[in-house]
């Protein structure tokens, strides 16, 4: 029993390795934004630590930049931010060993990524406890060494570096949206109608009197949501070929 723990525990952080290593140019451009915006070095590695999300802690930091103080407004922001991890758990908690105790499950949880889903969810069978812990470890310790290089290195970068390494920031976000666009028509004028709105309202002198840079992007988030379920909505016939598919 306990080779075949190992076995799956060497199966999943061999997996494991390529997430990881994307990760680490990601995590290197958030640490040079949070030295750039005046982010302790405790602080930022702590902070990327707890939220261990890409997407979050660069929403984070634009909030931090743009001078948000209210507790709330991060905690919704991030929420929001990820809210797409509990479609992902829902849909991989199918997967999943039913021996798995609601402690691992828990501990798990923390450390699903987009990656690691979309690898996971390739492999064969159930997926145990194992596998999951192995495939999860080089990312999470990848990210930290990765956000730890950004934050010490930045003063020793030439300024062309570190702003090379801030637009990289931004082809994440890019990554992340542009390939569902071309997939949906609905998805691209979701995304398309929350950047119009949310251009409007930053460029906007009365709004931004009264809403910050967070609530801003807290409302056209919720706003298109809402819009995109209302016009968009799943056909139950391609529900029916997905399930199919599956």
């Amino acid at each position: 029993m306990e080779a075949n723990s190992l076995r799956l525990f060497k199966k999943g952080f061999s997996d494991g390795i390529p997430i990881g290593i994307g990760y680490v140019p990601l995590m290197v451009a958030l640490g040079v934004m949070a030295v750039k915006i005046g982010l302790g070095f405790g602080i930022s590695q702590l902070m990327y630590c707890l939220l261990y999300s890409g997407t979050g802690m660069a929403a984070v930091l634009n909030l931090v930049s743009s001078g948000e103080m209210m507790v709330f407004t991060y905690l919704l922001t991030f929420c929001i931010v990820n809210c797409r991890y509990v479609l992902l758990s829902i849909s991989m908690s199918q997967k999943l060993d039913p021996k798995m105790s609601t402690f691992s499950r828990m501990i798990f949880a923390f450390f699903n990524t987009d990656e690691i889903f979309a690898v996971a969810m390739q492999q064969k069978g159930f997926l145990q406890t194992p596998y999951l812990f192995g495939i999860s470890l080089f990312p999470f310790l990848a990210s930290v060494v990765g956000m730890f290089l950004g934050l010490v290195f930045t003063n020793f970068l030439p300024a062309s570096v570190s702003s090379a390494f801030g637009i990289l920031l931004y082809a994440m976000l890019l990554a992340l949206i542009v390939p569902p666009m071309r997939g949906s028509r609905a998805v691209s004028s979701v995304i398309l109608l929350a950047a119009g709105i949310s251009t409007l309202l930053e460029c906007n002198p009365f709004i931004r009197r009264f809403l910050s840079s967070g609530w801003i992007m807290i409302a056209c988030s919720v706003f298109t949501a809402l819009l995109g379920a209302v016009f968009f909505p799943v056909d139950s016939s391609n529900k029916k070929e997905i399930v199919n598919e599956q």
